[in-house]
């Protein structure tokens, strides 16, 4: 047995005892819906460029937020490294962390499953090297030929009778130029992405496919750009693109910051902007069940943003609060390398979750 605790678990325990002496005395409106299904995205990339065992840290994330749904990406450079080869180890290993969780846990998790050429986590666009270029027009080329749509065929036809399959979700934010180092456009066009939606609704009928981007600064951008098109223009264009996103797919997924991207100081703050992504996803959830269809925010954001520390676990307690008050379907936080690092992280995602489910 150990004597000692050592100056690390010092202070996490410090910061754990802390978290529960700020946030413990918070008391929440009564919601008004049912609760959504919570859960979180994990990449394997985030443990293997920290040199950690992916499946001890999917294991240790299950065990200690109890999710309903964990995203989980199909990385087309992992399963098809080579035109001739499909490799889907990296997918398998994961799911079978989920399965034997789910023989010993309460209730069950279920997975989301990500694919095609853009995926969630940085550089965004996770293609082969012998794809060629990472921008368009190259990207569609590759999209629209045999290998690639081998690929998206045999990840829906090897899950799609999975029992821990949820749905599935096509692309990360293809309709947006996210960028990310490279030098020309990378969205994903339309035809390619009608294509993708209609080839699960083929060979899966029985699995949503959600589609995700961001909105605008406020649901007052987001009404410009959904009624008054043009004067977005004039103003520099369109911030995400949540109505396309809306009407291709079978759910909305919103990718909400609001302690990011940066923005200048004086101009707003964590708070405002907590409003302004309430008053979004009221918005949007009431536009997307009108038309009989999930909204979802797709990535909450639960660590700060690029490691500066202005977002707190009080924020995104404070936050998780704002949407429970709306008709969300499902909340996938957003930040688990975060929380597998800092103790207070977890412990304040784990609250986090359980007063989105709340009742």
């Amino acid at each position: 047995m150990r004597g000692f605790v050592s100056s690390g678990e010092l202070k996490g325990l410090i910061a754990l005892v802390g978290l529960a002496c700020l946030l413990g005395s918070e008391t929440w409106a009564q919601p008004q819906f049912p609760p959504p299904l919570v859960g979180f995205s994990f990449s394997p990339i985030t443990s293997e460029s920290a040199g950690r065992d992916a499946r001890s840290d999917l294991s240790r994330l299950l065990t200690a937020t109890q999710p309903d749904l964990v995203r989980l990406p199909i990385y087309w450079d992992a399963v098809q490294p080579d035109p001739a080869e499909l490799d889907f180890t990296s997918v398998d290993e994961l799911l079978e962390v989920v399965a034997q969780y789910n023989q010993t846990a309460a209730d069950r998790a279920r997975v989301v499953l990500t694919i095609g050429a853009r995926n969630f986590l940085y550089p965004e666009l996770h293609q082969p090297q012998w794809v060629g270029p990472r921008e368009q027009p190259y990207i569609g080329d590759a999209q629209s030929g045999s290998e690639y749509r081998t690929y998206f065929d045999a990840s829906i036809t090897r899950y799609r009778d999975s029992p821990l399959l949820y749905s599935w979700q096509v692309e990360n934010e293809p309709l947006d130029d996210v960028g990310n180092d490279l030098t020309g456009h990378d969205q994903i066009s339309a035809a390619q992405l009608a294509w993708e939606i209609g080839r699960v609704h083929e060979l899966d009928p029985r699995h949503k496919a959600v589609l995700t981007t961001y909105d605008g600064w406020n649901v007052t951008v987001d009404m410009l750009q959904l009624y008054a098109d043009s004067i977005m223009w004039q103003l520099g264009g369109p911030s995400g693109h949540p109505e396309e996103a809306l009407q291709a797919g079978d759910a909305l997924g919103l990718d909400l910051y609001i302690d990011g991207p940066p923005v200048p100081h004086g101009i707003t703050t964590v708070q405002l902007r907590a409003a302004w992504k309430q008053q979004a996803v009221d918005f949007w959830a009431n536009r997307a069940h009108g038309m009989g269809k999930d909204i979802w925010i797709a990535e909450m954001q639960a660590e700060p943003w690029n490691g500066v520390t202005s977002f707190t676990p009080r924020d995104l307690l404070a936050s998780a609060a704002d949407y429970r008050q709306e008709p969300v379907d499902v909340v996938l936080m957003w930040g688990a390398d975060t929380w597998l690092q800092d103790p207070a992280w977890l412990s304040g995602v784990t609250r986090a979750m359980d007063l989105l489910r709340s009742r």
